[in-house]
Parts: structure tokens; sequence; C-alpha cells
């Protein structure tokens, strides 16, 4: 029979994920209790492909075994790529080491993917379908064995790790569209640095802070400012203060068709000591293939940069290329619009990929392969809410889940009390 590839609706294909997932079985660990309720995918190699690249095909052909009934009904053959042109080698030649083929960052840790799919298999027996159909699981407690000994607002602060190549030049650009392609490196530079480790960051309590100190003298100030949505809010200033990034940041997670999309948005601005100011999008982040296949970390969508007092707008646009081309690699213009409101004129081209390198007019920017992240350390005598005073974080880094545990649920309860006590004054006061 021909082989077709699956464009069949969203229930449909659920359907074939709930065939997979009932080859799920348990996978208990003596050492802690609280794993037996986690339930493993299969890790046959040749179960998992990568999901862009699948085509169903029928098969008469008889298989054995408990993976081979599973298959009777479903095997998986990938689709041949087309040739690599130049530009796709050239492409292909500068990226990070973690890339993968797919495009974005693939995971290292075949144990993070083990666990991964364990705890989201979980997940879809307990909350339903509604999860592959995009519902918002940021209420969801997520089990201590998924996360990692890190907070949101650790993993924020990484990605500080470059802005000491191009901040300090953009601030002392005269040249406002040379002060725009170094913000632009700058943060697309640093995407890298926080993508890789598939384990959830722990969510920060209410009134959770963060202080960080950089090698080049920079400051990092971080405080979670809401609960319900999460809010991270943030003030980094440069050394000597030769700028001023700033800002916060929400998200919201979702399911799809083997994949988990995060929305983030809120506002990032820029600001230089002459007055200027530049300010940043979000792009969209997607984690590709959670069940099955190579599980990467992709950045799509388009981000966005403004100098609106230079009417000056940067958009680049992710996975520009088409089948061709990784999704990490983007195409962009630097537009200015002059005070009449004119049509605009692109005064720069940029092309690139957040996991390699940034060109602007065929100069490079940015090049993974020659960067190396700033040194970073906890302030002096921070404060006493401070990320890392958590006593999840320090039991879990210990690698003692069961102390962690308990002390992630008791600040989640105490966290959902302080709520109920606000609304409950907030009532009064109305009252």
């Amino acid at each position: 029979m021909a082989a077709a590839i699956d464009h069949r609706p969203v229930n449909d294909q659920i359907h074939t994920i709930d065939t997979k997932l009932s080859a799920i079985s348990l996978d208990r660990a003596d050492e802690d209790p609280s794993l037996q309720s986690l339930e493993t995918l299969p890790q046959d190699d040749d179960f998992y492909k990568d999901d862009s690249e699948l085509i169903v095909v029928a098969t008469d052909k008889p298989k054995t075994g408990f993976f081979g009934r599973l298959k009777n009904s479903l095997s998986w053959s990938r689709v041949d790529k087309p040739n690599e042109n130049a530009a796709v080698t050239a492409v292909m030649s500068c990226r990070s080491p973690a890339a993968s083929q797919l495009g974005g960052i693939g995971i290292q840790d075949p144990n993070q993917a083990k666990l991964c799919r364990s705890v989201l298999a979980l997940m879809i027996r307990q909350m339903g379908k509604n999860l592959l159909k995009g519902a918002n699981v940021m209420n969801v407690s997520f089990p201590i064995q998924c996360c990692q000994p890190a907070t949101i607002l650790e993993v924020a602060s990484y990605q500080a790790g470059f802005f000491n190549h191009y901040l300090p030049r953009a601030s002392a650009a005269s040249d406002p569209v040379e002060r725009m392609k170094n913000v632009v490196a700058a943060m697309v530079s640093v995407m890298v640095l926080t993508s890789g480790n598939f384990l959830k960051p722990l969510n920060p309590i209410l009134g959770e802070t963060l202080q960080v100190d950089y090698e080049d003298g920079s400051r990092l100030f971080m405080e979670q400012t809401c609960h319900h949505p999460p809010v991270s809010s943030f003030s980094f200033r440069g050394a000597e203060s030769r700028y001023h990034y700033y800002g916060y940041t929400t998200f919201d997670i979702g399911f799809g068709y083997n994949k988990m999309n995060i929305r983030t948005s809120g506002l990032r601005i820029v600001d230089f000591p002459d007055g200027g100011r530049v300010t940043v999008g979000f792009p969209h982040d997607r984690w590709g293939n959670v069940f099955w296949g190579e599980m990467h970390h992709e950045c799509l969508g388009s981000l966005d940069f403004e100098d609106e007092a230079h009417g000056l707008r940067c958009t680049i646009r992710f996975g520009e290329g088409g089948r061709s081309m990784p999704s990490d690699y983007f195409e962009g213009t630097i537009e200015r619009t002059d005070a009449a409101g004119g049509e605009p004129v692109v005064v720069s081209t940029v092309t690139g990929s957040w996991v390699g390198f940034v060109d602007f007019d065929k100069e490079r920017y940015w090049d993974v392969r020659s960067s190396t992240a700033m040194r970073m350390w906890a302030a002096p005598a921070p404060l006493l809410s401070d990320s890392r005073a958590r006593p999840d974080r320090g039991a879990l880094a210990a690698g003692e889940y069961k102390a962690a545990q308990a002390a992630k649920t008791l600040l989640e309860e105490d966290q959902r009390r302080d709520r109920r006590l606000r609304q409950d004054a907030s009532r009064g006061r109305v009252a």
C-alpha cells in the first residue's frame, strides 16, 4: 500500500498516541516509592522516530513480541531529505554541539527523556485528552523527580551570558542601526544558553528573589511578583551603568500532538544613557517529540525589536529556510520608517541560526564556536528570600527526593494558603 503523510484530524492523531500509551508499563524504583506512580513509555530505539519526518505505512508483515504486536498496525518510515545546498551546508557547519538535526537543541541525556516521558504519560492518564488539545498546564504540580535543582529565576539569569560582548558596544554606538544590530545579536546569542536541560525548573514562590553578580561588573535583580499568572520581574544593570535591561515575563504551557508549546509574553526594554531605547519581543517555544522521537527544543515564529525614536524595527522569522533548513535558521530585516510615516525602507538584512550565528549584511556578529559565557555568582549577603535558600532546591541538588518533594509540597501549600488569605482580605475591604 502506498504511504501517505499523516494529515488526520487531531482526534484521530490522539488515537495514535493512545495506541502507543497502551504499551506503557510502570517504572518502579525501590529507592523512592514516590516513583512508583510514574509510567514509562517504551525505550525501543526503532519504536521512536522523528515526528516531523514520519509517514504512516500499513503493513501485513507479521511481527512477534510485545512491540511487534503494536507494530503490526503501524510502522514508520523516514522521508528522504532534499540534497543539501551550499547555504544549508554553511548553516549546518556552525551550530552548537547540542543542536538537533531537526532544529533547535536536542536532549542530551537519555535518562532525562525517559523521565520526562514518564511524567507526561502520567499527566495524560490523570488529566485526560484535554492536555493533547492544548489545555494549559500551569496549574499542575509536577513531581519533584522531573524538576531540576534550579528555579525559573535562576535559569533566566543564564540569559545574560553574552551581554558583555554586545550591549556595551550598543551603548557606545552613535549610529542607531549599529546599536540595533548589537541588541539583536545580544538577545539571539543568549537563547542557546537556557536550552538543553529538559527537566522543569522549580516554580518561584511569590516574593522569591534572586541576586546575581557577573564577572564584567553587571548585576541582576529578580523577583517573582505574581503567583497566578506567574510573573517574574527583572532588572539587569550593565557595568558602569552603560545600559539597563529590565521588564517582566509570564508564560503558559499547553500540549499538542507529540509536542508541548510554551507561550511567553511580557515586556523587555533596553535603555541607554543617551536616552536611546530598544524594546524586545518574544518568540514561541516548542518542545517537540515529547512522547517519541528525538526530544528537542525549538524557537519558532518571529522576534521583534523596535527603536521607536529613530523609526527602526527589526523582525527576524524563524524557520524561513523551508524543509531543507533546520527550524532554528532565521531571516530578517532592519527597516526604517521616517517621521512622516512613509513606506519602510530596508537598511540591513540579517540571517543566522539561534544555535549557531548571527550575520548582518554578511558580516558575522555572533559565532557560537568562539563565544564564552560570562562567569556568574551569587551576590554577597543575598536576601533570605533568595531562590538558592529554598529547602526543596537544596534537597533535590543532594538527590534526597523524598525530602525535596515534602519541602516542595509544603511551599506550595503555604503559597495557596497565603493566596486565600489575600482573597479573603480583599473581599472584606470591598464589603
